[in-house]
C-alpha cells in the first residue's frame, strides 16, 4: 500500500482560510460547517492527486474555492434573525440616510477630478486691477443665441471710451498645437486676441514679454504639457493648425482665465469680418445703461454699426462664474413651492410643531430634514455642474453649458425629485427617533370612506408610536397622516434588544 502523500501547502493554506472565516458562522452551526468545508477541501485534493490532475491551475482553483468560505460564513451570519433585525434597524436609521448621501457626494467628487468645475466657480481669482472685469457680447432681443461683436469696434472703444480702463477682443476655438514635432493632446483651447488682452486682465508674464502682435503666449499648463517645462522655449516656433508662430511669453502657474485645460494665446489684430467677444475693465461707479449708451454711440460714429445698443449684453467675471448658482436658486424655490402644494402643508401644523411641548423634537426633525435635503441638493448641484460645464466652456451666456437652458432644466428636474423625496421620506419616519416606519398593515375597507377610515398603519420598530396613512384623504379629515404616540408600556411589543 503506497504511503499517504504529504499534505501540500495549498491544502494547508485553504484550511487556514476556512478557520479564519469560521468565527463569522453562528456557534450552533460552526462545527458542522467546519467539518463540511474541511472534507470538501481534503477530498478534492485526494481525487485530483490520485487521478494525476493535481496541477498549478487546480491549486489556484482550490485557493479560490477556499476564499468562498468567507462569503458562505457571512451569509450564514446575516441569516440570523438578530442580525437581520440589526441590519434592518441600521437601514432605517437617519444616520444611514445621511451617510449614503455623503458617500454619494464623495463619489461625484472622485468622478469629476475633485469637483473641478465647482472649485473653479467658487475659488477662481483674477489679479486685482482698477475697475470691474466685464464681458461684452451680442444677443438679439428675439433670441438666436449669443454671438460676438464685429472685431473693429474694439479699437474704436479702446480709443474713444471714457468709461473703460481697457478693452480687448478675443475669439475662442480648439486647434492642433505642436512644438518640435510633439503634438499637444486633445486639441487645446486656442484664443486669438488683441495684444491688449493681458493688460486688461492685469497679469504679467513669468517668462519673456507679451508681443505687440504676431506672437504666441503659452499658459503654464500648455508649457508643461507641450515642452515638459523646458527652458529656452521663448523664441522658438510653435505650430497651430497649419501656421507657425513665435513663442513670446509664458504665463504664471497661478493664472487661470477661461479654463483649467492647456490654453494657447495668439496675439493678433482682429479684422472687422471676425466676431469677437470683448473683455473690458469698467471704471468704478459706471452702470450698464450708461456704458451701453456710450459704446453704442462710439460704434455708430466710428465704425457705422447701428442698433447694437439693444443687443449688447454685459456680465462681470464673477457673475459669469456664479451663473450656475443663479440658475439653481430659482429651481430650488420652484421645487419647494410645488412640494408645499402637493403635500398640503398648513401653517397651523408648523405652528403646532413649535409649541412649547413639541419644540425640541420638532427642532431635531427640522435639523435632520435640512441636513438631508441640503446634502441631496448639493449632490444634484455639483453633479449637474460637473458634467455639463466643460473645461473649455466660455463663461459667456448660453455659450456656456454651465449657465444655459440645459443646466436650468437639469436643476429643475433634480431639485423637484430631491424635495419630493425628502418630504415623503420625512413623513414616513418616526416622530421621536427618525427611523423609517416598519410593519405596514392594511386597515379598513377601501370602499367605505364616508364614515369609516381606510389606509395603512405603520409602527416604529422602537415602539415610539403609530402612523396612520389614509388610502384617500376624505374631505372631513384635515390632518391627513396621523401620528399616535405610545407610552413606554408598549415598547416591549416592538423594540428589539440592543
Amino acid at each position: 500500500m503506497p504511503d499517504e502523500p504529504k499534505l501540500p501547502w495549498v491544502v494547508s493554506m485553504s484550511q487556514t482560510l476556512v478557520r479564519a472565516a469560521a468565527p463569522l458562522v453562528p456557534v450552533e452551526k460552526r462545527e458542522d460547517w467546519l467539518r463540511e468545508w474541511r472534507a470538501e477541501i481534503w477530498h478534492r485534493w485526494q481525487f485530483l492527486f490520485h487521478t494525476g490532475e493535481w496541477s498549478r491551475r487546480e491549486k489556484l482553483l482550490l485557493l479560490r474555492s477556499a476564499l468562498g468560505a468567507f462569503a458562505d460564513a457571512a451569509w450564514l451570519m446575516a441569516s440570523q434573525d438578530s442580525v437581520k433585525t440589526r441590519i434592518d434597524g441600521i437601514a432605517r436609521s437617519p444616520f444611514t440616510c445621511l451617510t449614503v448621501l455623503a458617500l454619494l457626494l464623495l463619489f461625484i467628487a472622485s468622478m469629476s477630478s475633485g469637483l473641478q468645475a465647482t472649485r473653479e466657480m467658487l475659488f477662481s481669482q483674477m489679479p486685482s486691477k482698477t475697475g470691474k472685469l466685464t464681458f461684452i457680447w451680442l444677443h438679439h432681443p428675439l433670441g438666436g443665441g449669443d454671438r460676438g461683436l464685429p472685431a473693429d469696434v474694439v479699437p474704436a472703444w479702446e480709443q474713444g471710451s471714457k468709461l473703460l480702463n481697457g478693452v480687448a477682443g478675443m475669439e475662442v476655438r480648439h486647434d492642433q498645437v505642436s512644438w518640435n514635432g510633439h503634438l499637444l493632446a486633445d486639441d487645446p483651447l486656442v484664443i486669438s486676441a488683441n495684444p491688449s488682452l493681458f493688460k486688461v486682465l492685469g497679469v504679467n508674464a513669468a517668462q519673456g514679454q507679451f508681443p505687440a502682435e504676431g506672437g504666441v503666449v503659452l499658459d503654464y499648463r500648455a508649457w508643461t504639457a507641450l515642452t515638459n517645462r523646458k527652458a529656452g522655449v521663448v523664441g522658438t516656433d510653435v505650430k497651430i493648425g497649419r501656421h507657425a508662430y513665435r513663442v513670446s511669453a509664458i504665463l504664471p502657474a497661478s493664472f487661470e482665465f477661461l479654463s483649467h485645460q492647456p490654453t494657447v494665446y495668439v496675439m493678433e489684430r482682429l479684422t472687422y469680418e471676425r466676431k469677437a467677444f470683448v473683455v473690458s475693465r469698467v471704471k468704478p461707479g459706471v452702470d450698464d445703461e450708461r456704458l451701453r449708451k456710450e459704446l453704442n454711440r462710439i460704434a455708430e460714429e466710428v465704425t457705422s454699426y447701428y442698433n447694437l445698443q439693444n443687443q449688447m449684453r454685459f456680465s462681470t467675471w464673477r457673475e459669469a462664474l456664479l451663473s450656475p448658482l443663479f440658475s439653481f436658486a430659482p429651481a430650488t424655490l420652484l421645487a419647494g413651492v410645488f412640494a408645499w402644494l402637493a403635500f398640503r402643508v398648513r401653517f397651523r401644523q408648523i405652528r403646532r410643531a413649535f409649541e412649547a411641548e413639541n419644540r425640541r423634537p420638532a427642532a431635531v426633525r427640522m435639523l435632520f430634514f435640512l441636513a438631508k435635503t441640503g446634502m441631496a441638493l448639493g449632490c444634484v448641484f455639483v453633479a449637474c455642474l460637473e458634467w455639463s460645464r466643460s473645461e473649455s466652456s466660455v463663461l459667456l451666456g448660453s455659450r456656456d453649458p454651465g449657465s444655459g437652458p440645459l443646466l436650468l432644466w437639469l436643476y429643475v428636474l433634480g431639485t423637484m425629485g430631491v424635495v419630493f423625496w425628502s418630504v415623503a421620506d420625512q413623513r414616513a419616519r418616526c416622530r421621536v427617533c427618525l427611523r423609517l416606519m416598519a410593519f405596514p398593515v392594511r386597515i379598513g375597507c377601501p370602499g367605505c370612506l364616508l364614515l369609516d377610515w381606510s389606509g395603512t398603519e405603520l409602527f416604529c420598530s422602537e415602539g415610539h408610536g403609530l402612523l396612520h396613512v389614509p388610502l384617500m384623504a376624505p374631505s372631513w379629515d384635515e390632518d391627513g397622516d396621523r401620528w399616535v404616540s405610545l407610552d413606554d408600556s408598549w415598547k416591549g411589543l416592538f423594540a428589539h434588544d440592543k
